[in-house]
């Protein structure tokens, strides 16, 4: 049975990435801490095809890779400053058993001695899960009762490429980790903006209106998720 198969590829803008073919559905690309791009791909599709798709966003890639190259890869070292609910907390890790906690002060991160970023990446992900485990029911049952919708089945992904997403057949929706790093408010928007799409599917005028009159706030929510934190 195949599980992957890897090719190393260049963008029309010069930037490397690494295009997997894997068991999924939806080519999706994302850009990670240390500035590498990573584009996946369904079996199905073709080689060619995944990367002219790739390159339909290679100027969101360029900008979400400077981003992270201006401020440095992150490391996640003892001092280093890690977001939590939009809030810069210095980080302590110790070595054990991958996870992460946040005592009021530092976020302590645990992680084998010989861990890299991206392990340890994946030990903070566990702390913004239960943060976002948390925050979001009582949200959902807001705005689904606001919009006058059912409410959705949700899940987390460590989406890197969108905030969140929503299948209106299905009636599912789902949240990017990520969103624990940002301020509430960014929180309450899009899961407001995603319950929104249960009812209208585009992004056109009718949408956004719909979604300003149950979360007015919108413009100031999407330019706190733009901004870095």
């Amino acid at each position: 049975m195949r599980n992957q198969r890897t090719y190393s590829a260049v963008l029309n803008n010069g930037i490397p990435i690494t295009l997997c073919h894997r068991a999924v559905k939806l080519f999706r690309i994302s850009v990670k801490p240390d500035g590498s791009v990573e584009a996946v791909a369904p079996w199905r599709m073709s080689r060619e095809t995944a990367l002219r798709l790739a390159n339909e966003r290679a100027d969101w890639v360029r900008e979400h890779r400077a981003k992270f190259l201006e401020r440095g890869a992150v490391q996640y070292a003892n001092g280093e400053l890690v977001p939590l609910w939009g809030v810069k907390c210095p980080l302590r890790v110790v070595s054990g058993k991958p996870g992460a906690q946040f005592d009021g002060e530092y976020i302590v991160l645990s992680a084998p001695e010989d861990s890299g970023a991206e392990a340890r990446h994946a030990a903070l992900l566990t702390l913004y899960r239960r943060e976002l485990e948390r925050a979001i029911p009582p949200l959902v049952s807001k705005y689904a009762a606001a919009l006058d919708v059912a409410a959705p089945r949700w899940s987390l992904r460590d989406m890197r490429s969108r905030w969140g997403s929503c299948t209106p057949a299905r009636g599912t929706v789902r949240f990017s980790l990520a969103l624990a790093a940002k301020p509430p408010e960014c929180l309450e928007y899009v899961v407001a903006h995603e319950l929104t799409h249960l009812r209208i599917h585009g992004h056109g005028p009718d949408f956004h209106a719909l979604v300003r009159s149950v979360y007015p706030r919108e413009n100031d929510a999407r330019s706190l998720l733009r901004s870095t934190v």
